[in-house]
């Protein structure tokens, strides 16, 4: 009677695994998530599906594809294969949440324009492409704990070197590796120039509840526009080495 009380089990477990695992997607959509979010052209099972358009705080994010692995939940997390859009921007990679809410991307690619974080970090009129390679990101409580990638910003153009219209900076790159801090809570990411108008070494810092400061230190190629040389003189008298300092902070 035991073992038969056993199989009768594992076959219930294996029965609600599979009615689970063929959940429609669009019912999942409509029972589990906030009034605010709003999806449309949604398809598939909440196992493996997609959406064409999802509203969230002002976000529209397009043509979304998830593909989630049941194994995650013997350890107590949600997650699986994911890209979406969103304007000219990208995300796509490997993603889990936990049972307490922590975010986990791995392997995870990237790319947008930087115009698009003029209302993030409040530095208006800046141009370029961002494209970032996340290796490791982990974000709790709404901030990230964890962050080891590279990017780099193509064809980077912004007025902050001086007054009037945006300059060419060239192209920048950038290091993050959280393994190396010394502030658990802190995010130090190396900034350097790829080529191009302007010589650039820096870094940012971000720390948390969302503040940043970036410092770098520039100087002009002796190619580079005399309009770009002149806004320089904006940052101030020159080191010894020409490099002249220049820093901003703010909040995200």
């Amino acid at each position: 009677m035991e073992k038969h009380k056993k199989l009768a089990g594992v076959g219930l477990a294996l029965a609600l695994l599979f009615m689970l695992r063929m959940f429609p997607a669009h019912v999942a959509f409509a029972i589990l998530t906030p009034a605010e979010v709003t999806g449309f052209g949604i398809n598939g099972t909440v196992w493996q599906g997609s959406a064409r358009i999802i509203n969230a705080n002002g976000q529209q994010l397009r043509n979304t594809e998830w593909d989630l692995a049941l194994s995650r939940l013997f350890i107590g997390r949600l997650g699986g294969d994911f890209k979406t859009r969103w304007g000219d921007g990208f995300l796509e990679g490997f993603g889990t949440i936990s049972v307490l809410g922590t975010i986990a991307l791995t392997d995870a690619r990237a790319s947008f324009s930087a115009a698009s974080l003029e209302s993030v970090i409040g530095i208006p009129r800046v141009g370029g492409q961002v494209s970032l390679q996340l290796r490791e990101l982990q974000v709790k409580e709404n901030w990230p704990h964890r962050l080891v990638g590279t990017g780099e910003i193509r064809n980077f153009s912004s007025p902050l070197m001086g007054k009037g219209a945006a300059d060419i900076i060239g192209n920048v790159s950038l290091d993050f590796d959280t393994g190396t801090e010394t502030d658990v809570n802190a995010i130090t990411g190396k900034l350097a120039d790829m080529g191009g108008p302007l010589e650039l070494k820096g870094t940012i810092l971000l720390q948390p509840p969302g503040s940043y400061t970036l410092k770098a230190r520039v100087k002009a190629r002796d190619s580079a526009p005399e309009a770009l040389k002149k806004n320089l003189e904006f940052l101030g008298m020159p080191e010894s080495d020409g490099m002249r300092i220049f820093q901003i902070a703010g909040s995200i």
